[in-house]
């Protein structure tokens, strides 16, 4: 046994250190991470959270050290001890790094060690029958049988709450379902490539004005959950720390108080740990801490690849799968599983926010075909992908029986831009410095800031009529909370800045915000490296080991945003980095006008008095210089000295 545990560490160091000699700390983001980790190593839950994943390795290259001593075991046994045992453990070790090499390959053809050699079918089915056969043999030579009765063990075992045993719901509340979808581009839904979402919207309430207020996705939830603007729930960046964030002025903390039991359900919480603290009582996903940011890059490892599949190792490395930031193994129809066997039945209404993250860049997914397409044609095919899931995972509730008196709510955190003529109004120049990639970059880009935002009430699984909204007005993600509490006629003491979609008679004032500018290389797409190498001094590892944004340098990142309102057919815009320059947009007629050449006058300093009242207590800090002759704001900096 000793000297396949020997064996069975050295094959396992041989990969772990071929595969830092090749990739380098760069490649991996070490260097970055000591930056912006750089209080890791004094930080208890994220030693925890590392020792916890060594204890899963070493627990996985135990694991293969005991199939190759009972396979080679098995072999001399079998071959009445003709066979020598420096042979028999000679051909075993031949056979595993190959099985080990193969199955991975087949599984993830995207890992640093795949290869669709090694991926051949006829060499994966010799090497599984060799050592299937050789592990079943146990029983009917009677050698190694506990061993080999606790490896099926290890490999067959279920998951603990795969029974589910569905509850009569015994309450006359709807359950309540927000399902999200990353990084949605409204332009790109339609019968042909989103078949379930264009179904849905058919059949529901659709708001094709919606806005987010900074397309992000954690400020973007954060506005969903308070029914606030990140100005007034102060979440005005990924990663904000909690401690800024009244929790109990959510919805989460509203239902709970109403006998919900609530879930929030994610597959990548990378920058967005919303978490049990904003009062959900599970939490499906991956890990949201700062460990995950480094412990996922060891999927790379085709023993870890495997043995993290397995439900036993799930506790030790649950960083490694159904984790769309580790997209080499992530599998929509597994997370979907996961999802299935965690949301229960019960007799209480169930609040479930979930969030599927499949068209979120790099686009990526675990089919190497899928690598030679251009970043939007691999968007494109993320978003056919996410209808499905989306799909499958209402058909899941529907065989739950949860959808019998429902809410359903589909929406997106943000849209995305590719930088297209069609991501930005018309214009006559200044395109270089206003059509930009990604999300959060450009809040002139209805590409980035325009959301989906639909809705069905099922009432005895029938549809239910809750009354007029007139789709011709704005909306916000600010207006879900709002909404859910009017249907719901909850007792909430407390003004939001968004409104029940059903007593909003009028256009109303729209706050948008930017986000922290990725880097961009000569092609035009997102530098990763140096983007990271840009923020890293950003971030620190709070006492729970989440990555958080330094206090010291938060209020200077949100100076640095660009800042719009939109009011009715209205967009104004100031971009600090264009010397404070005003843009406005004509949103019904698509045409964006720098100030100068704003033919309204009138309307322009009606709209820009709207943006500076709005953002006023942060006008001098902010320096806002179009607002800062205005003599209102004058007169509250000399209050302020």
């Amino acid at each position: 046994m000793l000297i396949n545990l020997l064996i069975s560490f050295l094959f396992f160091f041989f990969t772990l250190f071929n595969w830092y000699i090749h990739l380098g700390s760069q490649n991996l983001g070490i260097k970055s991470v000591e930056k912006k980790l750089s209080n890791a190593l004094s930080n208890g839950p994220f030693l925890y959270e590392v020792f916890t994943f060594t204890v899963g390795v070493l627990i996985s290259i135990i694991f293969i050290s005991l199939i190759a001593n009972v396979v080679s075991g098995n072999l001399r046994k079998i071959s009445k001890d003709r066979l020598s045992i420096l042979f028999c453990l000679i051909l075993t070790w031949l056979f595993l790094p190959t099985a080990i090499l193969s199955l991975s390959s087949y599984l993830y053809p995207d890992l640093f060690f795949s290869h669709t050699n090694l991926a051949n079918k006829i060499l994966l089915t010799i090497v599984i029958l060799f050592f299937s056969i050789l592990l079943l043999s146990s029983f009917f030579i009677s050698k190694n049988i506990k061993m080999t009765l606790f490896i099926f063990l290890i490999l067959l075992i279920p998951k603990f709450n795969s029974f589910n045993v569905t509850s009569v719901q015994l309450t006359d509340k709807p359950n309540i379902f927000i399902i999200g979808i990353d990084s949605l581009n409204q332009d790109e839904i339609n019968e042909k490539q989103t078949p379930f979402l264009q179904g849905f919207l058919d059949e529901s309430k659709y708001l094709p004005n919606t806005y987010t207020h900074v397309a992000r996705t954690f400020p973007s939830w954060v506005s969903i959950l308070t029914g606030d603007y990140p100005l007034t729930n102060k979440a005005r960046l990924n990663l904000t720390n909690f401690n800024q964030i009244d929790l109990t002025k959510t919805l989460p903390y509203y239902l709970k108080n109403a006998g919900y039991i609530n879930y929030y359900i994610q597959d990548e919480r990378r920058f967005n740990n919303i978490d049990e603290r904003f009062f959900f009582d599970k939490i499906i996903g991956p890990p949201a801490t700062a460990a995950e940011f480094i412990l996922s890059k060891f999927v790379d490892l085709p023993l870890l690849a495997l043995t993290s599949r397995l439900n036993f190792f799930n506790y030790f490395m649950p960083h490694l799968q159904n984790n769309r930031a580790v997209w080499v193994t992530y599998d929509p129809k597994r997370f979907n599983k996961k999802i299935d066997l965690g949301l229960q039945s019960s007799k209480k209404p169930i609040f479930a926010a979930s969030h599927f993250t499949l068209p979120h860049w790099p686009y990526k997914t675990n089919n190497k075909a899928n690598h030679l397409k251009g970043s939007y044609q691999k968007y494109l095919e993320s978003i056919r992908m996410v209808d499905g899931q989306v799909s499958k995972y209402i058909s899941n509730l529907k065989n739950k029986g949860l959808l019998e008196n429902a809410l359903i709510f589909i929406v997106s955190d943000h849209g995305e831009s590719f930088s297209r003529d069609i991501d930005t109004p018309s214009h006559d120049e200044y395109s270089e410095i206003i059509n930009l990639t990604g999300h959060g970059t450009s809040i002139v880009s209805g590409s980035q800031y325009k959301t989906l935002f639909s809705f069905k009430y099922l009432k005895n699984n029938n549809l239910y009529d809750l009354g007029t909204v007139d789709t011709n007005l704005n909306y916000a993600l600010s207006d879900i909370t709002p909404t859910i509490i009017d249907i719901l006629k909850l007792d909430v003491e407390k003004e939001f800045d968004g409104k029940s979609i059903f007593k909003v008679k009028n256009q109303r004032v729209i706050p948008l915000e930017s986000s922290l500018q990725p880097m961009f290389n000569s092609k035009g797409t997102v530098d990763v490296n140096g983007t990271i190498e840009q923020n890293a001094n950003l971030f620190e590892i709070d006492a729970l080991g989440k990555v958080i944004i330094k206090k010291s340098l938060y209020q200077k990142a949100v100076n640095s945003k660009q800042r719009g309102i939109i009011f009715d057919k209205w967009q104004l815009s100031i971009y600090p980095e264009h010397a404070n320059q005003i843009y406005i947009t004509d949103l019904e007629n698509n045409i964006l006008y720098k100030d100068i050449d704003f033919p309204n006058v009138r309307l322009k300093e009606e709209l820009l008095d709207k943006l500076c009242s709005l953002y006023l207590d942060e006008v001098i800090v902010a320096q806002i210089k179009p607002c800062s002759n205005l003599s209102y704001v004058y007169n509250q900096s000399i209050k302020a000295l």
